[in-house]
């Protein structure tokens, strides 16, 4: 099972991207796809979502494409995650109260829930920032 999936890395990818571009400079699709190595396809639906939740904004025509909406300190890879993929769930018995009837008297699902709480934590202290200042596509680091 893959916590991080498929499109969240591609998503992560382009914000990077996208944050490391001079502010009001927006950045295409086209060279979100080319520089962060993301299907052509797959870059339009990641920016969509990331449009969606709010975490970037788009400027039309043919100088136009995607520019971030929030300052990067105020995007954290938490965010980036539930834009793309929804609330990080460790399993369905701790998001869904009656899933399970074994739930209240269950050995392991404090333990899952802690790890959760573990786990939002640690990606809502990544910011954006963190992660434009530690990469740079020029060094193919991500």
């Amino acid at each position: 099972m893959d916590v991080i999936r498929r499109n969240t890395d591609y998503a992560i990818r382009a914000m990077i991207l996208v944050g490391q571009a001079d502010e009001g400079v927006p950045v295409s699709t086209r060279k979100i796809s080319d520089k962060a190595d993301i299907p052509y396809q797959l870059a339009c639906k990641v920016m969509q979502r990331l449009h969606g939740a709010g975490l970037v904004k788009s400027k039309m025509g043919p100088t136009g494409g995607f520019m971030l909406k929030k300052d990067l300190t105020s995007i954290n890879l938490h965010d980036i995650v539930e834009a793309v993929q929804g609330a990080v769930s460790m399993n369905k018995c701790i998001g869904e109260v009656h899933f399970c009837r074994h739930r209240p008297h269950c050995s392991v699902a404090g333990r899952m829930e802690e790890l959760q709480l573990h786990i939002k934590e640690f990606l809502e202290d990544v910011s954006l920032e963190d992660l434009v200042r530690d990469c740079s596509f020029r060094d193919n680091c991500c």
